[in-house]
């Protein structure tokens, strides 16, 4: 598929409205979804969900900050269309977010990075759901049991995944590292990654990744990387839905095996450093327009991908076809109704007109909103 102009220049379908956004804001700290909701990305949905669902809003109350809610979550009860939708919509929006703070960080407007976070798994659910602290001997028979399915998944023919590097991540914390270890016991805040653990996780994912070319072109054995630019690439293999797909299935089955319930995640941090530069974008600055007019383009990107995009088709998925019976093959993801329900909401939402009256679905409230409130 050709690459559109994505914004990565100075001028672009995103860069003209999303650098906007990110100067005005001056900084931030947190995960990509909530930078999203920081500066109105899809804020007229954001409302909506929240004006027509009691259940979410009783799950926004028990959070610090709203804005922490993603958007764009999945859940096992979401029809298979809709969930696609999310999955395509999401890495889009992040894509968005990231490319353009890197360019705005090159330039010297911004001072960008990224870094892991990481919470151990140094507690036992009891049998009337209350948690207690692990015995270091319940810690360490834990930390046995994920060292071996890690060297049984490093002893694999061409496997990436480097045993001696992962088990920074089974140990949970690097204690040397962090002076929060006692903290983290105890359930409480997370902290920042050591070096090794940042490197244990970028190698754990490139395995993931390696896993789903695997998966993906059928293959008996794990792939040679070398050369294998999808694989070596990440920013080239997550501009793929059906990858991105089979990575957060992959990803689903991997890390309970080998972290147990270890939980790490990436969070950004940026501060405009340089005023005059950001002065440039600020003047005649709509804070709301930009927003609009960017999640507008983002959904003219998803009118291309109902068309283009090709959904592996589960045994299931007929039910989420106005027609269909029975197995189906893989198809485009407009044939599902869920995924043209949401996309018709957010259109209806941002005045975004239809270029042609395919696909009437009933488009009420009812059956997406209630989806989310998981």
């Amino acid at each position: 598929m050709p690459k559109e102009n994505d914004g990565r220049g100075r001028r672009g379908i995103y860069a003209d409205n999303i650098r906007l956004l990110l100067v005005s804001l001056g900084t931030f700290e947190g995960k990509y979804s909530t930078l999203a909701n920081q500066v109105g990305v899809f804020s007229r949905y954001f409302d909506e969900l929240k004006k027509n669902n009691s259940e979410l809003m009783k799950q926004l109350e028990r959070q610090t900050n709203e804005l922490d809610y993603n958007l764009w979550k999945r859940n096992e009860f979401m029809a298979p269309g809709e969930k696609e939708y999310r999955s395509i919509i999401s890495e889009k929006v992040k894509d968005i977010l990231k490319s353009n703070l890197e360019a705005l960080h090159r330039e010297g407007t911004v001072q960008y990075e990224a870094h892991y976070k990481i919470i151990p798994d140094t507690s036992l659910t009891m049998e009337d759901y209350r948690t207690r602290p692990m015995s270091k001997a319940e810690e360490i028979e834990g930390w046995e049991e994920h060292r071996r399915a890690i060297e049984g998944e490093a002893s694999q023919k061409n496997s990436v995944l480097n045993a001696e590097l992962a088990e920074h991540l089974i140990f949970g914390i690097d204690k040397a590292y962090s002076l929060d270890y006692q903290l983290l016991r105890a359930g409480e805040n997370p902290v920042i990654c050591s070096p090794e653990q940042e490197a244990a996780i970028e190698n754990y994912q490139f395995y993931v990744r390696q896993c789903v070319m695997k998966e993906y072109r059928h293959l008996d054995k794990l792939p040679v990387v070398d050369g294998e630019e999808l694989i070596t690439k990440s920013g080239l293999f997550f501009q793929n839905p059906r990858l991105v797909q089979i990575y957060n299935k992959m990803d689903n089955k991997l890390s309970p095996l080998l972290f147990g319930d270890i939980r790490f995640w990436r969070e950004i941090e940026y501060r405009v450093i340089d005023e005059k530069k950001a002065e440039r974008y600020l003047k005649g600055f709509d804070q709301r327009q930009a927003a609009n007019r960017l999640s507008q383009k983002i959904l003219e990107y998803m009118d291309k991908q109902l068309e283009n995009h090709i959904v592996e088709a589960k045994p299931d998925d007929w039910k989420d076809i106005p027609g269909a019976f029975g197995r189906v093959p893989d198809g485009a993801l407009r044939r599902y109704q869920s995924a043209v329900k949401l996309h018709k909401k957010l259109k209806g939402l941002y005045g975004v007109s239809e270029k042609d009256g395919s696909n009437d679905a009933d488009i009420s409230t009812g059956q997406e909103i209630n989806a989310v409130s998981g």
